[in-house]
């Protein structure tokens, strides 16, 4: 069954972009942020909005269904990126957290505990903070095809 927040993220594409660039980032830039990186195999640029949870310079991108995306497909491995956080590009190296191993589990433990409406746009409807994410909901998660990359950024000159 499709995520109805995913597919309006979707969407909407064509609008938070030029936002994120504006000086009205601010409506967004607090969780939302665009990402450039080129394509493993073709070399090709792109830009997307991504959402990101922030922990020092650590920036976890959770996806909630990863079959309508692509762009993840290059950070099997460490691949450089660049991330445009609140106006300012930071670039790096992400990589794709393999589902089921113990970074992914603490990644999304991490998230769900500091954002509290994120675990039920992954469809975790019983998530609690004291307890952390159990068993049943890294199932739910690796059902659902919910992946996440992590980009270690470091400031880059404008």
């Amino acid at each position: 069954m499709a995520n109805k927040y995913s597919d309006t993220a979707i969407r909407m594409n064509f609008l938070v972009k030029p936002l994120l660039r504006s000086p009205l980032h601010w409506l967004m830039s607090s969780n939302v942020a665009l990402i450039r990186f080129k394509g493993r195999k073709s070399g090709k640029a792109f830009e997307t909005p991504v959402a990101y949870t922030k922990f020092d310079n650590e920036f976890l991108i959770g996806l909630s269904e990863t079959h309508n995306r692509q762009w993840w497909r290059n950070y099997r491995e460490p691949w450089p990126l660049q991330l445009k956080y609140k106006r300012r590009w930071l670039e790096g190296e992400a990589h794709w957290l393999e589902p089921g191993s113990d970074a992914y589990r603490q990644s999304f433990d991490r998230i769900f505990k500091r954002v509290s409406y994120l675990p039920k746009i992954y469809k975790v409807y019983d998530f609690d903070a004291a307890q952390g994410l159990t068993d049943a909901q890294l199932q739910v998660l690796l059902d659902n095809g919910s992946g996440m990359v992590r980009f270690l950024a470091k400031p880059v000159a404008n």
